[in-house]
């Protein structure tokens, strides 16, 4: 019995390292050679410093052409509003002005990284409300409203087509148009298996916009990546990452998938801890949550699914 509790445990030891080579994350760096435009869709102010900001400052630096487009303020988060303003019960002015406070704090972080003001687009819908503007409200003359802000529209300065409502054809629609306008190489936004709600319907209305985009111009074709924000309590809990790397979230769904790292030099890590520390309003509630993200490397799926067609 022991002589085969012995062979089995001399099978592992030769099957185990071996995966886990096989499960090694790619070299992204390859994918991405000077010159690319990068266009980010960014569910709210802060996931795009979380998961690209190396990536922003990389391509700059070499001669590419970076593009942040934010699908919301951020307005809709109960918690960071009382702990912000100190106060109970926040009114609909109180989220509108936390969101607005969202959106100075992106352009600040996002001019860190290198970014000018006219690089970086708000479309202002609503935080907390984008599954239901891409399952019920997804067409027709019925707005949703915020129960946050009480808005059922852009701010009128964010509104990229005229007379736009918080609908999911309206949304796809200015997605369209800033693809359209910018034309990158490269899109990169959140994955389908992020758990937060805002994250995975920022996926399918991306994924829908480069579906139809596709019929009307053949010739665009950009590739696709994502970066994870959330999953489970990674990348704070055991097994994100050893000492500053970060690695893949233990039980993520992992079939089919392609992570692929992008190794930060020390200059490009500590620029984005401190984009990541111009997000005052975040730091606030979850400030060690955050800078879990402020390490040698990031990670991105590399998509190669076909588009979904409609």
């Amino acid at each position: 019995m022991i002589k085969v509790i012995w062979v089995v445990l001399v099978i592992l030891a030769i099957l185990v390292p071996s995966y886990a080579r096989a499960a090694e994350p790619g070299a992204l760096a390859p994918l991405i050679p000077p010159g690319t435009r990068l266009m980010i869709f960014s569910p709210h102010p802060d996931d795009e410093t979380l998961g690209a900001a190396g990536l922003i400052q990389r391509l700059l630096r070499e001669g590419g052409k970076v593009k942040v487009v934010f699908m919301t303020n951020g307005a809709g988060f109960p918690e960071g509003v009382e702990r912000e303003d100190r106060i109970s019960n926040p009114t609909a002015k109180d989220y509108r002005d936390y969101g607005d406070e969202r959106r100075g704090e992106a352009l600040m972080a996002d001019t860190r990284l290198g970014l000018k003001e006219g690089e970086i687009t708000f479309l202002g819908f609503p935080d907390g409300g984008l599954t239901s503007l891409f399952s019920k409200y997804c067409s027709g003359s019925q707005a949703y409203r915020s129960p946050y802000t009480r808005q059922n529209c852009p701010p009128p300065l964010e509104i990229v087509i005229p007379h736009t409502i918080y609908t999911g054809d309206a949304l796809t629609r200015e997605i369209e148009r800033e693809i359209l306008d910018f034309r990158p190489d490269v899109v990169a936004t959140t994955p389908p298996q992020d758990e937060h709600p805002d994250h995975h319907a920022t996926y399918s209305f991306v994924m829908e916009a480069l579906a139809r985009l596709s019929k009307k111009h053949p010739g665009l074709k950009p590739r696709v990546l994502t970066f994870l924000v959330h999953f489970g309590q990674w990348p704070i809990a055991q097994g994100a990452g050893t000492g500053s790397h970060l690695n893949p979230p233990e039980g993520f769904p992992d079939k089919g998938i392609h992570w692929v790292s992008l190794a930060l030099t020390p200059e490009e890590a500590a620029t984005k801890r401190q984009a990541i520390l111009e997000y005052h309003t975040q730091m606030l509630v979850m400030g060690r949550y955050l800078l879990s993200f402020a390490r040698s490397n990031e990670l991105f799926i590399l998509e190669n699914r076909v588009l979904p067609q409609k």
